[in-house]
């Protein structure tokens, strides 16, 4: 994503000003160093291969209405999905949703809730969106390939979120918000994930006019290019905030911080507008 320098843009925007304060607000609670090395994992998270590729996209795909609780490690499923490679996938299965839900059922039945006759049944949708996630991977001959094609995306804020919707139209289970964890989770940083948490804080302090998940996406991006930073670091820096969640860097989780931020953020907002 192109840089604009802080200089051109004006310093009192409530975008940037949230931002600093949220970055100062975590790292007033877990260290600054800390805070970093929690950050700077998403700077060195890129796969070299389709598979991981592909390994990545049925895991953020699994973030679908409660999947975790209903759908088994991807891990597990190496050996039924060919190695995670989608070109030997498609070769197997087409678009053939019952046959690979037939041979999911055999290795994940006996642990898991299968019933081929209900189309509605969680394994099955996730099948489908297995395949099709295969198909759309299967277009690309290599990692260098898909790589080219996700930084055609990359030259303006536009053309950054035009690539979520297009997974989304691609891949079946993925929502605009999946496809953008999808994105970041390997190593993609232009994009953040507008989830729950950013939308409670941003819609919660007048920052976005509504909790869209592309209008939350657009300030995800805004704040990046004010602050001199990157998407996902603004991502993850309300995200630690709202789930109080820690994940890469061997810390205790913080517990949710969402309440504290909004209401101490409320004033401070009001004496700039």
């Amino acid at each position: 994503m192109t840089q604009t320098s802080i200089t051109d843009l004006t310093k009192t925007d409530p975008l940037l000003i949230t931002y600093k304060e949220a970055y100062k607000f975590l790292a007033d609670r877990i260290g600054e160093k800390r805070l970093k090395k929690e950050l700077s994992y998403y700077l060195s998270n890129k796969p070299t291969s389709l598979e991981a590729v592909f390994k990545r996209m049925l895991g953020s795909l699994k973030n679908r209405q409660g999947w975790q609780n209903y759908i088994a490690s991807v891990e597990d499923m190496e050996t039924v999905l060919e190695g995670f490679n989608p070109q030997k996938l498609r070769a197997k299965y087409g678009d053939n949703i019952d046959s690979l839900y037939i041979d999911l059922e055999a290795i994940f039945g006996a642990k898991y809730k299968f019933d081929i006759n209900n189309k509605r049944n969680s394994w099955r949708l996730y099948a489908k969106g297995i395949l099709s996630s295969a198909k759309f991977l299967s277009s690309f001959r290599n990692f260098n390939e898909f790589d080219d094609f996700v930084n055609t995306f990359s030259f303006n804020e536009y053309a950054i979120a035009a690539l979520p919707m297009l997974l989304e139209k691609e891949i079946f289970g993925y929502g605009f918000p999946l496809a953008c964890d999808f994105l970041k989770e390997i190593g993609y940083t232009n994009y953040g994930k507008p989830d729950v948490h950013l939308k409670d804080i941003m819609f919660g302090l007048g920052l976005v006019s509504e909790e869209s998940d592309y209008e939350v996406f657009k300030a995800i991006v805004r704040t990046a290019l004010l602050a001199e930073t990157q998407p996902v670091m603004v991502d993850k820096v309300y995200w630690i905030i709202g789930s109080g969640k820690i994940e890469n860097s061997g810390l205790d989780n913080i517990g949710r911080l969402k309440k504290e931020f909004v209401s101490m953020m409320k004033p401070k907002l009001e004496n700039i507008r």
